[in-house]
């Protein structure tokens, strides 16, 4: 405790000598000197040892923060864009005036399909019976001209009414004659075979003639309804799709889609009546280990494979009738590519970003709901060096990392009403700082546990995690009001702020990073937490502004560089982005490849990505 006291008064003592002269110095930037828009290139990476920058001479890309001085505006270069033909790239996607067959090819550029057709279809599941793979459920966005809208239409295999018995009889004679809990078993192969060979020995046991044709069909309903999710089984294995909700019988199920220009849309999907629903939230409840009823009938819980579900059981609570909502978890994560596919980020911001991980400083990923807060998080932890350890501690496990050195923690919710066995995300926390973790992550920020993560980031652990709040007034009094209630001083340990933010822009929905703060220190004396913009988007161009950097000033003195040094670093940073996007690189192991070459092998991804 003496060590950690001294620690923070050193970290003070260091901060108050230089006080008058950072207090001037932001006077100066926010009155007598109006800050100035630059057009600022992403710095390059940053190590614990001597950052790499390539040896050629670069020229200035950074505005000069040596002073904290605002520097002249560097010119933003244009470049002609190779169109493709055919293509529809995201610039033209135009206010909501644009016609209709532009938008369904829109949606057959975004999956590349190309093509005159005016409807996206895909392949969602597929099956192998007997050593033959069949195209079993497909998706398919159509537009619907009569509402002006689009829908997402699941399309199964058809079966005749005689079919369709044979499907329901032996369900049936499954759920009666199984003898196994196929749905504890971790062995999906092994079930799925289970099913297959129990469906058929039924058929000849009752002497029910299938059709060879028609045979894997059946199959398909029978695992679906078994091992599978029944009639959301589709939307569970669709990659594209985020969230799905049910807000009750005879309601259409809405999805939310990955790509945020497509957002929330409808389904061709509906629970026809009141039993029909309720029983399939409480089979939804069983998949999770828990259990609903009318006594209990509210449930938050994890499925077996990561993705969150919410639960509203029987009409007294939800007046429609039963309700879920499944935040679905993914294996294949967002990445810094999908931001820049996206627009939520440029190739400046990751780069700045990307410098601040590798240098293992403190940063709070902060937004309102449906924000993209865990996707920035999950993408910008790619940029930890491989050999770090990482303690990952959620509520429900939403991250994906590369990383062999990562432990990951998940909150346990208690037994019965007095939560018997509970183990809470502070308890995570405690027991974190005795793995020496390099980096904590905690999944969201909302309690007491923000204590223990502040006081984990003041004796050298970086922090990361996210946290509800659209502004940076908003975050300050949510760290230092109940529950949370952290000390006001402590919030000068945070490095860095990202705030997200979801807009309509010319028609559709985007994720933008809205605004990065840095935090310079804590004001005793006017009780205010004094900070500096360092990036801001622009409502109006679509694009990112970036100012000076206090935190990069420090990082150029920290490794006694030069700032043009830095500055090359950056420049390289950039140069890595670029060739991944450029190449279609996206997915979070391939991108950890080419990280792990520029920590220890720059010379050598200098090279490959040709850069000199």
């Amino acid at each position: 405790m003496e060590d950690f006291i001294d620690l923070i008064i050193r970290r003070l003592a260091e901060k108050e000598k230089r006080k008058f002269i950072i207090r001037k110095k932001l006077n100066k930037l926010r009155g007598k000197e109006k800050k100035e828009a630059i057009e600022v290139k992403p710095v390059e990476n940053l190590s614990n040892k001597q950052l790499y920058y390539p040896p050629q001479a670069i020229v200035p890309v950074f505005p000069t923060i040596q002073n904290l001085t605002i520097s002249t505006v560097i010119p933003k270069k244009k470049k002609k864009k190779k169109r493709v033909k055919g293509a529809f790239p995201l610039s033209s996607i135009k206010e909501r005036g644009i016609s209709d067959e532009e938008k369904l090819k829109f949606f057959l550029y975004l999956y590349g399909k190309g093509g005159k057709d005016v409807e996206m279809e895909y392949v969602v599941t597929k099956e192998e019976i007997d050593g033959r793979i069949y195209e079993m459920a497909k998706a398919r966005i159509d537009w619907d001209p009569e509402n002006r809208e689009f829908i997402y239409s699941v399309i199964e295999p058809r079966l005749e009414e005689k079919e369709r018995e044979i499907v329901s009889l032996t369900l049936k004679e499954i759920e009666r004659k199984i003898d196994i809990p196929y749905l504890e078993v971790r062995d999906k192969e092994f079930v799925r075979n289970y099913i297959i060979k129990k469906s058929r020995e039924i058929w000849k046991l009752r002497r029910i003639n299938v059709r060879k044709e028609a045979e894997p069909y059946i199959l398909y309903y029978i695992l679906r309804d078994t091992i599978g999710y029944g009639k959301i089984d589709v939307l569970m294995r669709d990659i594209y799709i985020e969230d799905i909700s049910c807000n009750g019988v005879n309601i259409p199920i809405f999805i939310f889609h990955r790509n945020p220009l497509i957002g929330e849309i409808k389904t061709n999907i509906t629970f026809e009546d009141e039993e029909e629903l309720d029983n399939f939230v409480i089979k939804l409840a069983i998949r999770t280990g828990r259990y609903i009823s009318i006594a209990s009938p509210l449930l938050d819980a994890a499925l077996p494979d990561g993705s969150r579900v919410q639960i509203t059981y029987g009409k007294e609570i939800s007046r429609k009738g039963s309700s879920f909502t499944v935040r679905k978890f993914t294996q294949d994560p967002f990445t810094p590519i999908d931001l820049l596919n996206y627009g939520t980020a440029d190739f400046r911001i990751l780069a700045y970003l990307w410098t601040l991980i590798e240098e293992e400083k403190s940063v709070l990923v902060a937004g309102g709901t449906a924000s993209g807060k865990t996707s920035l998080l999950n993408a910008i932890s790619l940029f930890i060096k491989p050999e770090k350890k990482i303690v990952s501690i959620e509520d429900t496990p939403e991250l994906m990392l590369p990383h062999p050195n990562w432990l990951q923690e998940v909150a346990r919710p208690g037994f019965g009403p007095q939560r018997y066995g509970e183990v809470t995300l502070y308890d995570l926390l405690k027991a974190s700082l005795r793995q020496r973790p390099d980096y904590i992550i905690v999944g969201e920020v909302r309690g007491q546990e923000a204590f223990i993560l502040f006081q984990a980031m003041a004796t050298g652990h970086a922090g990361m995690g996210t946290i509800h709040a659209e502004s940076f007034e908003g975050l300050v009094d949510r760290l230092i009001s109940p529950p949370i209630s952290l000390p006001p001083f402590l919030i000068e340990i945070l490095d860095a702020v990202v705030f997200l933010r979801r807009a309509r822009y010319k028609g559709k929905y985007v994720r933008r990073i809205d605004k990065i703060y840095e935090i310079i220190r804590y004001d005793h004396k006017r009780a205010k937490v004094l900070k500096t913009m360092v990036s801001s988007w622009d409502p109006k161009t679509d694009g990112f502004v970036l100012y000076d950097s206090y935190k990069l000033k420090k990082i150029a003195e920290f490794h006694n560089m030069t700032f043009e040094e830095l500055k090359a670093n950056l420049d390289f940073k950039i140069k890595v982005l670029e060739y991944l996007y450029n190449n279609r690189i996206r997915n979070y192991r391939r991108i950890a490849e080419y990280l792990r070459l520029y920590y220890y092998s720059p010379e050598e991804l200098a090279k490959i990505i040709g850069f000199k």
